[in-house]
């Protein structure tokens, strides 16, 4: 996943996240706000309350690769049936 990084003269790079991440470390800059860590928390909780109710509906885990929106449909289907 790529991220901006701001270096600490304020010139601002895309690259990977791993990165991103060893930059940080050394302390030449960052990369993440709180605005992104709140949405990735939002959008992992709603997949796990998505995980769980296809569970319950179809009596296997869901398949890990698949976002929101194919939960949704795969549901659906299992409902329909």
């Amino acid at each position: 996943m790529k991220v901006i990084f701001t270096h600490k003269n304020g010139r601002e790079q895309p690259m990977q996240r791993r990165y991103a991440d060893i930059l940080r470390k050394l302390k030449r800059g960052t990369y993440m706000t709180r605005d992104m860590q709140a949405q990735a928390l939002r959008d992992d909780e709603e997949l796990s309350r998505l995980r769980a109710e296809y569970q319950e509906a179809v009596g296997k885990r869901a398949f890990h690769g698949w976002d929101a929106d194919e939960i949704r449909q795969r549901i659906e289907e299992a409902e329909s049936e």
